[in-house]
């Protein structure tokens, strides 16, 4: 837990400037159509990139990347409240026991990519997920973030502890053109699918 621990810590200021650089899903995508294009992404690093330069001096230093940092956790703060609310307690493990005995059996789980999951946390291999089991697999997803995070890539490219607009686009627009498979300056759905099934196997290695 304190290696987690060092590790978020280390990572938080430099976790907040990559999320500014990446706006999430197809929120960028203006008129809806499912399809990201480079104009879209620019414009929406304007809009994130002008909200989080609070005194507009056209950089965005530290302070101003801790307050998006304590922004999205409020967020989710909030979301978390309204899955509560809504009586979705718990996290998605919690859920899927579904007769609420603390014990999540094969026949719980839906679809193959829950039963990947369910073979990955199932460690002794006995056919069902107890309450120890869950807890490893939690404490393994809180070190796998905090690793993610650490290993993001820096917008500020030159060191000088600000992250000016140009930092932000380069960074922004290195991961678009990684996603933009056939080079067409168009991100489609499916792209983003095949990106993030990349990213899954080789967090799984492989």
């Amino acid at each position: 837990m304190r290696k987690i621990a060092l590790i978020s810590s280390a990572a938080a200021v430099l976790a907040a400037g990559a999320a500014i650089a990446q706006p999430h899903g197809m929120r960028a995508d203006a008129n809806g159509d499912g399809n990201l294009t480079r104009a879209e992404l620019n414009a929406a690093l304007d809009e994130r990139f002008a909200r989080a330069d609070a005194n507009g001096d056209g950089a965005i230093d530290q302070a101003e990347r801790e307050a998006v940092r304590a922004e999205r956790r409020q967020r989710w703060a909030e979301r978390r409240a309204e899955r509560r609310q809504n009586g979705r307690r718990g996290g998605r493990m919690a859920r899927l026991d579904t007769n609420g005995d603390g014990v999540i059996t094969r026949d719980e789980v839906p679809g193959e990519r829950g039963l990947a999951m369910f073979d990955r946390v199932d460690t002794n291999g006995d056919g069902q997920i107890d309450q120890a089991e869950r807890r490893q697999a939690r404490e393994r997803m809180r070190e796998l973030r905090a690793e993610r995070r650490a290993n993001r890539p820096n917008p500020d490219a030159n060191g000088d502890g600000l992250i000016t607009r140009d930092e932000l686009a380069a960074m922004a627009f290195a991961r678009f053109d990684r996603t933009d498979a056939d080079g067409d300056g168009v991100v489609t759905r499916e792209e983003r699918r095949a990106a993030r099934a990349a990213r899954r196997a080789e967090r799984q290695g492989g």
